[in-house]
This record gives structure tokens, sequence and C-alpha cells, in this order.
């Protein structure tokens, strides 16, 4: 009994589990850490394959200045292995924005580093006049310099509804529903304006777009290492079948190799399968399965990933976006309908700009993406893929000439990867849980289950900001609230 039998038991190796799991070991307490694929890190997951090393999926990291894995490495004591590849004031071109307002015919581009304390390039991308101009930096003051106090309130408002407070251009309208595609995968009629905000802050004041040499994995890969190194036990290849639940506390896990015992259980399989197929309905009240079954799932992220065979590109990311590519509810459901719209967001990033041993000699890989439904099952998908390389031909032929394959995923493989499908068209979100009005800030899910010892980490409860920052936020905080329920569990023994 006492060799399966564990303080804490920590299910799945992304960056919210991964995060608790080694924070936990670090403090001593015993930790078991299981993880169903056998790589680590989740939706974090980089691979590394004929020369190339690349994120499965477009990561940038925001903020890139004192993001929350850097925290987390100095209390490990590896502050220095904390090494981005993008320092705030790296003074190159690091993007490359394409946009086309509605009545242009054409695309225009332009190239800037990655700090936005200078609005020009956007002001000559968007062609507007003096007058614009300064409604838009009056705009994004207000936003930078917005207290914490007055984010919150904005929790219940959507961005659509904050930004028709102010007259602004268009353009900067078109731009920030792009930007709530392409940062928290919603539409900007539904993402709330705390949220963005917080995201749009941390951007222009601290840095956005950040990399890591051999991809977002390899933060997980120091995590894991240090867990195992300070006596934690971690177990591959093993899918959790159930979380055993007595009395109102959870006991352990069930799983192919055994059960495993431990009075407390940390999920990073996501809230909704956690609650409904790990843990199971009869164990909660009504109520609250109500709740969760109501959370609304982000969008999905479908990708294609271009292997080039010279080195075309020169910037770091690409986004290709235009008035009528961004998406609102209005234009998600009609993709849902399967009118594929004549234009998609594209967004791309090199990883060669960040590190150059990320393709073989002479060679690039860009890993590009667009927004999508969380459904697995999407009938849709192959005609985004089909229209991202419509627009890579368009926009893009010097990438596209020299493209030798592709390889395609979507929100099948996000969910195969991640989160099991427990409600039709969830599963393959590209965040999580909570990030729409009503349903995040204050009123974002609880990380502590309302059953003792169940808690639950990654984007979907305990954080905020851009998806793998949020995640690994989610993760110190869960650490700090199990550390509590320990102590006081062992002072009532």
């Amino acid at each position: 009994m006492e060799k399966n039998t564990y303080d804490v038991i920590v299910i799945g190796s992304g960056p919210g589990g991964g995060a608790c799991a080694t924070l936990l070991q670090k403090r001593g307490i015993k930790t078991l850490l299981i993880e169903k694929n056998s790589f680590l890190g989740g939706k974090m997951v980089s691979i590394e394959k004929d020369g190339y090393a690349y994120d499965l999926f477009p990561h940038g990291q925001v903020p890139t200045r004192q993001p929350v894995f850097e925290i987390i490495f100095q209390e490990l004591g590896v502050g220095d292995e904390f090494q981005p590849t993008l320092l705030p004031n790296d003074p190159r071109d690091m993007i490359t924005i394409c946009y086309r307002r509605r009545d242009w015919k054409q695309f225009r581009r332009v190239s800037q580093p990655q700090a936005m304390g200078d609005s020009t390039p956007f002001f000559r991308l968007w062609d507007i006049d003096e007058a614009a101009q300064q409604k838009t930096l009056a705009f994004m003051t207000d936003v930078v310099t917005m207290p914490d106090d007055k984010l919150a309130d904005l929790d219940n408002v959507s961005m659509h509804e904050f930004i028709s407070r102010y007259d602004i251009p268009y353009e900067l309208y078109s731009y920030m529903a792009m930007h709530s595609n392409a940062s928290l995968a919603e539409p900007i009629d539904l993402v709330a304006a705390s949220e963005q905000i917080l995201i749009l802050k941390q951007i222009m004041l601290q840095g956005g777009g950040g990399q890591y040499k051999g991809g977002f994995a390899t933060l997980a890969n120091v995590l894991i290492r240090e867990f195992e190194k300070n006596g934690g036990t971690l177990i591959r290849n093993t899918k959790v079948d159930r979380i055993r639940v007595e009395d109102g506390a959870v006991t352990g896990v069930i799983t192919p190799k055994g059960t495993f015992n431990a009075p407390v259980v940390v999920s990073s399989a996501g809230l909704q399968p956690t609650v409904l197929k790990l843990v199971g309905e009869e164990h909660f009240d009504r109520s609250y399965v109500n709740y969760v079954k109501g959370l609304a799932p982000g969008w999905g992220f479908t990708s294609v990933r271009y292997f080039l065979n010279k080195p075309v590109m020169t910037t770091g990311n690409y986004v290709a976006y235009s008035d009528d590519s961004w998406w609102n509810m209005e234009r998600f459901l009609k993709v849902k309908e399967g009118r594929i719209p004549d234009e998609v967001t594209l967004f791309m990033v090199n990883h060669c700009f960040f590190d150059p041993e990320a393709a073989p000699p002479g060679k690039q890989i860009l890993v590009s993406g667009t927004v999508c439904s969380p459904n697995p099952e999407a009938k849709e998908i192959e005609g985004l893929w089909k229209r991202m390389d419509e627009h890579m031909v368009q926009l893009f032929p010097e990438i596209w000439e020299v493209t030798e394959r592709r390889e395609y995923s979507g929100p099948r493989e996000i969910s195969n990867l991640t989160r099991d499908s427990v409600l039709p068209g969830y599963g393959g979100e590209c965040v999580g849980l909570g990030q729409v009005v009503g349903q995040c800030g204050r009123m974002k899910p609880n990380p502590s289950a309302p059953i003792r010892g169940l808690y639950y980490a990654g984007a979907d409860a305990g954080g905020a900001g851009m998806g793998t920052h949020q995640a690994a936020c989610s993760g110190m905080e869960v650490a700090r609230l199990v550390g509590h329920y320990l102590n006081k569990r062992l002072k009532a023994q």
C-alpha cells in the first residue's frame, strides 16, 4: 500500500499540471505525476524530427518580461536556465503584419520590432489620418493605464461592448477583433474585456511573442527534470480511468497500471472531463454539474506546418488579416454551417528566427494556424486548411514556392493529445474554458472543487492571460492551495 501512496497525484504534464507537480515536489510534498502520452507538455508539445525542432501549434510568450515560468524556474533554483530566445528590447523587426481594408483590393504589409511603444507602423499599415491616429492613441492610453480595480469591473463586459464606448476608427476595431481571435481564440463580441485588456497591457508594457530554443516543450522538460530530480515519480503512457471519491473526499486514482492513493488529486485534464468523466456526475451537486456543463469552450486552432527547402522568411511572426477575415459569433456560426469564408486570418511562427537550429542548414520551418471550432468532429477543418494554403499562395508566394511538404492538424488532434471530448462539440479547445463574459476574472471557475482534496490546474481555472502563461499561473496557485490544504489536514489529525 505504501508503495502506491502519495501526498498528491497530478494528472497531466501540461503547463498547469507540470508547474503544480514540480513546485509541490520542490516543497517536500510527495507527488506522483501521471501523463497519458509518451511526451510531456500537453498543448505545449514540441517536436524534434528529421533535423527540425518546432511546436505543433503557433505559440507566443506573453509577457516576455517576467513571465510566470521565470518565477517558477527561480524557485526551483534553475533561474539561469530560463533563456527565452527573444528579449523585450530586441531591436530586430520581429513581426510582419499584412492587412486589407474592406475597400482595398490588395493587402498591405509592414514589419516592426516586437515592442508596441511606437504606433507609427500601424498607422502606416492602416492608412488613417491624423484625427483617427489621435483617437487610436487615446484609446490605447486608456487601455495601458487602466488600474486593476477598473479592469476587474470588465469581467462581465465584452470587448465589443467596451470598444463601443469609444469613438475609434474601424481599422482599430478590426485589429482588436483579430487580436481577440489570436490571443484568446475567442470572438470579440463574447471575449471578456478584462481578459483581453490584461493581455494588451502585458504586450505593451512587458513585450510579447517570446519563444524558446527547441520550442515551448523546453519549459516542460526542465520542469519535469527538476520534478524527478527532487524525488517526484513520473508515469508516462498511462491514462487515468477514474478519480476515486469516498465520503466526499478524493482517495486516489485508478489506472491500467494499478490504483494509486493520495488525499489530494490535481487534474490538468480539463475541468469538464474531470467532473463529468474522471470523477462522475453522481459525486457532485446537480447545480454544480449544470454549471460545469454550461461553461463555454474557447475556440480551437487548426494548424498547417510548412517545411521550406530554402530560408526565405525574415521575421519571427507573421499575421495576415482583413476586415472580413476575423470572426465574431455571427461569422463563426456561418462557418459551422459549412460556409467557408473567402479570407481567413493567418497566425504564423518562423522558429528559425528565434532558433537557428530549428531546421537543417539551408531550410526553415513555418508553423501557421487559424481559429476554428473546438469540435473534434468539425466538418469545416479541411475547408479551412484549403483556404490557408490559398492565402499562402496569394500573400506569401516566396514561402509557397519553396515549400517541400506540409503537415495538417486540428481540434481532433488537440483533443487526442490533451482533453477528452465529454460534451458534444467540446474537447479541441486551443486554450480552455472560462475566457468569455461572466466566466473569467472574479467569475473564473474555482480551482478548488466542491470535493475535498480535488483541484483543477490549467487554463480552465485559477489563472488569467495568454494560454501557456495562464495555465502555469494556475499551476502555481493550485500548488499554494494544496500546500494549505495538506497543512490543515495534518493539524486536524
